[in-house]
């Protein structure tokens, strides 16, 4: 769905973890971090459906319809109705970024959020916060994965014991209809490679002397706007951009 290869899964309880950045070279450029400000996006009424899916499990046992619904403050929340466990499991929601294979957990460029753990009730429901990770669009999701809370579980590839997955299809709307982006051609401080599909750049490689704010304004967007862009790349920890590293300019495949 997406080529993006940055993150390994990481836990958080009841918040969205963090991110680590794994550089794809070890020399990083010399960039000074610029902060900026994004347009505030268009806004979603409390309620509004915005993903759905359906649980289901190898074992037939494990079932329920999913959503993603959006919350008051730009928040959303994870819902699971008609629920069916065994009773007495405890299990943990994940959020992936990917769709879900047993080998993707093991060749280290997989993104999983953890959420808070949860039994066989009829229904669930989990907060999600995702602050400046997703600039507040979480559509880059990919999978929900069920799995139990028990550490002596066998693992599913590198990853815990896998209950149920539901895929996600995102009817959510675009809340940066003013976000458009233009090659202006290199800079200094923007002169990697640029990859065109249909809509005009896709993807801009790193390469030695790069800074963020160059590249971003090779493109006519900010620093956030690029980030918005990457939700894998957490602004506060990843100040640098990377040699090598591959950012996507696609709003259709952030």
């Amino acid at each position: 769905m997406r080529s993006r290869r940055l993150l390994v899964p990481v836990l958080s309880v009841a918040l969205l973890a963090g991110c680590t950045v794994v550089a794809p070279d070890a020399r990083e450029t010399d960039a000074d971090f610029v902060s900026d400000s994004a347009p505030a996006p268009l806004h979603l009424d409390a309620g509004t459906v915005v993903a759905t899916g359906e649980l289901v499990s190898v074992d037939g046992l494990t079932t329920g319809d999913v959503s993603i619904v959006a919350a008051p403050a730009g928040e959303f929340r994870l819902e699971i109705d008609e629920f069916v466990s065994p009773p007495g499991t405890d299990l943990i929601a994940n959020l992936t970024a990917e769709p879900f294979t047993e080998a993707a957990y093991c060749d280290g460029g997989f993104m999983a959020f953890v959420l808070e753990h949860f039994t066989s009730t009829p229904s669930v429901t989990s907060a999600i916060h995702f602050g400046e990770i997703t600039l507040g669009n979480p559509d880059f999701l990919d999978t929900l994965v069920v799995t139990l809370n028990d550490a002596n579980a066998p693992l599913t590839g590198c990853f815990g014991s896998v209950v149920a997955t539901a895929q996600l299809a995102w009817t959510m709307p675009d809340l940066r209809p003013d976000l458009t982006v233009v090659d202006n051609g290199a800079t200094g401080g923007a002169m990697g490679s640029v990859a065109q599909n249909s809509d005009g750049p896709a993807t801009y490689e790193v390469v030695d002397g790069d800074v963020l704010d160059e590249i971003a304004a090779r493109f006519g967007i900010t620093v956030l706007d690029l980030f918005y862009l990457n939700p894998a790349r957490d602004k506060g920890q990843q100040p640098l951009a990377f040699v090598g590293e591959l950012f996507n300019l696609d709003k259709a495949r952030r």
